[in-house]
This record gives structure tokens, C-alpha cells and sequence, in this order.
């Protein structure tokens, strides 16, 4: 059952329980193995990837601050879908339901803080060194962990959110046939040649939109491409410390092969990109 937030974050509880992590079909890259059983506790996860019109929400009531030299949101970048019109932030004409973008790691833990401050949760996140108390009632981002398990939505053994098949330009945004990337599919259309408005596709079995393509979504774990050899059975929140954070769900601009549930991508956190978005997590 979907649930909306006060700050208007429409969310759904994924269960608990136990899940093949992993490349199981030897498609992707050595850190996306060895295969492993990780069990979760139940959590709530954003059904949607928060929009430009969600984060024009936050920016009116928080502003657009500086830190250390760091703009949240750089408006003056022309791949950015919000600007300001008088003293507020606006999506873009025809954006406003699109997947916020150009936004760090840090511009969505300072929204999740945000979001949770103005709820009256605890605060997850510690604004100077970006690391989270997983404890708290507060929003956050996804573990690696949880990412992946709730994008599988309780299929087991399956490549993609959907199933086996590889996409067509049906199932999510990728790169098709309306990009001009050397790596596109020629052969799909998915309607789209940048972002899609959440929601474009179908959802996976948990009701998730967008868990495949459309933006790469940012996830609370450091990157290291041995975790999986070592990682807990129990709740995973990934390594200690690290110099890349992981992004998951391949993007617009990403290969079919991208799309993949087990797919792992990593850049510096302070790295923004038009590709770039996030979702939350609550605890139940």
C-alpha cells in the first residue's frame, strides 16, 4: 500500500526478507560478484525518483545555499531542469515531473535531512562528513543492499525489474534509438531522448517506478569492488569509508546492459550529472 509523507514523498513498504545479491549470469563486471544471500529488515522506499517540482519544494523553503564553495543546485549549468523565476525555483517549462538531475550525493543527503527536519524525524545524515546513522527515523538514501532488492520487487533469478527479456523500449528509458550515443539501441523506442516523467513505464512487483533507466540513482554506500566477498549476510550498509559513492538503475544515456538489477556504477559524491537523480528511504 502507497503511503504519502507530509512532505508529500509517496512511498511503499518493501518486506522483509532474503535475496540472491549479485550477477548471477556473468553479464557485468567483477564487483558485481560473488553471488551472495543478504537478508533485510522491511523499510520504506520513494515509489517514484524525486522530481524537479519535489526539489523546487525544498529549495523554496530551505534556499539555494553555499557550502564550502558548493552550490546545492547549480541552475546555471543548461542541463539542469530548474530555474528560478523572481525569488523562487521552478521546474522548467515541461519538467516538473521529471527526475530531479544534475544534483551531487550531497544535495540529496541535505534534501533527505531536509525532508526529515521538516517532518520532525531524526536527521540522518551528518552534514560535515556525509555518513548516516541507519538508526534514525529520518529520511535517507538506499543501501546498495535494499536498492537492489527492491528493484528485483520479489522476483528471484530474473536480469531486469520486469523479468528476463531484455528491454524494448517498453519496460524504461535507455539508451534507444532517440539518442545518438555509438552504444544506443537502434532497434528501441522508448519515447524519450532524455529524461521520462516518473512514472512512464510500469512498475516492478513492490510497485516501484523507474527502478530501471531513467536516472542513475545515488545509494548510501561507499564503492569498493571486493564488498561482495566480504559483506554481511544481515543488512549490508557497505564499506567504512571509501573515495567513490555507488549510483544505481542505469540511466537515459546507459546500455540495456546498464538496466540490470545488479548493475553497479560509482563516481565522487560531489559529482553532479544530468543522469544523476536519487529516492528516499524511511524507516517503517
Amino acid at each position: 500500500m502507497i503511503i504519502i509523507t507530509k512532505t508529500g514523498i509517496a512511498m511503499v513498504l518493501i518486506p522483509a526478507g532474503s535475496f540472491q545479491m549479485g550477477d548471477a549470469f556473468n553479464e557485468g563486471g567483477s564487483d558485481e560478484r560473488p553471488v551472495h544471500t543478504v537478508t533485510l529488515d522491511a523499510f520504506y522506499l520513494g515509489v517514484y525518483e524525486v522530481t524537479n517540482a519535489q526539489y523546487c519544494a525544498f529549495l523554496n523553503e530551505r534556499g539555494n545555499r553555499t557550502e564550502g564553495g558548493v552550490t546545492w543546485l547549480d541552475i546555471g549549468d543548461s542541463d539542469c531542469l530548474i530555474e528560478q523565476s523572481g525569488a523562487r525555483f521552478v521546474p522548467k517549462s515541461g519538467y516538473a515531473d521529471h527526475p530531479v538531475v544534475e544534483v551531487s550525493r550531497w544535495d540529496a543527503i541535505k534534501y533527505c535531512n531536509g525532508r526529515s527536519r521538516e517532518e520532525g524525524l531524526d536527521v540522518c545524515y551528518n552534514e560535515s562528513t556525509g555518513e548516516c546513522d541507519f538508526g534514525r527515523s529520518g529520511y535517507r538514501l538506499p543501501t546498495e543492499a535494499e536498492w537492489e532488492y527492491a528493484a528485483r520487487g520479489g522476483l528471484a533469478g530474473k536480469r531486469y525489474p520486469w523479468g528476463g527479456d531484455d528491454p524494448d523500449g517498453s519496460q524504461c528509458n535507455f539508451a534507444d534509438r532517440n539518442t545518438d550515443f555509438s552504444w544506443r539501441d537502434p532497434s528501441a523506442d522508448d519515447g524519450y531522448a532524455v529524461t521520462a516523467p516518473v512514472g512512464s513505464y510500469a512498475p516492478n512487483g513492490y510497485g516501484l517506478y523507474d527502478m530501471a533507466g531513467n536516472v542513475y540513482e545515488w545509494c548510501s554506500d561507499w564503492y569498493d569492488e571486493d564488498y561482495y566477498s566480504r559483506s554481511p549476510s544481515s543488512n549490508p550498509q557497505g564499506p567504512s569509508s571509501g573515495t567513490y559513492r555507488v549510483l544505481r538503475g542505469g540511466s537515459w544515456s546507459g546500455t540495456p546492459n546498464g538496466v540490470r538489477c545488479a548493475f553497479r556504477l560509482w563516481y565522487e559524491p560531489t559529482r553532479t550529472w544530468n543522469a544523476y537523480g536519487f529516492r528516499c528511504v524511511r524507516l517503517p
